[in-house]
């Protein structure tokens, strides 16, 4: 992942090294790649940071489910909040982390006309929250590798592919799991977290 836009990065300051001449315009377009390169590979250190940081889980606190919940759908007019989940012990930055990407990622990819419903579901022992979207669904051939370290579909628009890699592993971290289910017209995915987490 990252030897491409190195490789890129390389030729691209060679070629207007070797080219003194090159047309302003044209060496526009070059440093406007190189700068988007460079953005993606930022992203990608930050989010392989966030992993490993995930992976190494040692902040437990109280967290207010419903409150962190309703802070992430407050920012979409897509989104619909039903339920409620309370609380439980973990680390409040990254089930951010986990329901931000996944309200984010639903509305981005459910189309023009999205809708998106997150809703609580608190058992004995167990609470469980549903981002489901009314989108295209994933197709079968993606469905299992979503959650795969650097796989995207929207590598054109800049995604790393780290996003779900992420939330699985905060999930596990927390002793909980995520689960995947779509089709068009529905996609779910379901986080079961343990109330009383070690």
């Amino acid at each position: 992942e990252f030897k491409t836009p190195l490789a890129t990065l390389q030729g691209t300051v060679e070629l207007l090294q070797d080219s003194p001449d090159m047309p302003a315009d044209q060496r526009e377009r070059f440093l406007d790649n190189a700068a988007d390169d460079l953005e993606r590979m930022d992203r990608m250190v930050a989010g392989l940071m966030e992993l490993a940081e995930a992976e190494e889980m040692n902040r437990r606190d109280t967290v207010s489910l419903d409150d962190l919940l309703q802070r992430i759908v407050r920012g979409w007019d897509a989104v619909q909040l039903k339920g409620t989940s309370g609380s439980i012990r973990g680390d409040e930055q990254q089930l951010e982390s986990v329901f931000g990407n996944l309200v984010h990622n639903a509305v981005q990819h459910g189309g023009a006309n999205v809708e998106v419903r997150v809703r609580c579901v608190r058992h004995a022992d167990r609470i469980q929250m549903h981002v489901v979207d009314n989108g295209p669904g994933i197709s079968p051939g993606n469905r299992d590798k979503v959650f795969e370290r650097f796989f995207t579909t929207a590598r054109g628009s800049g995604g790393t592919g780290l996003g779900l890699a992420l939330v699985r592993t905060i999930c596990e971290a927390h002793g909980g799991r995520i689960d995947l289910e779509s089709r068009p017209g529905m996609t779910d995915f379901c986080v079961t977290l343990p109330i009383h987490s070690a």
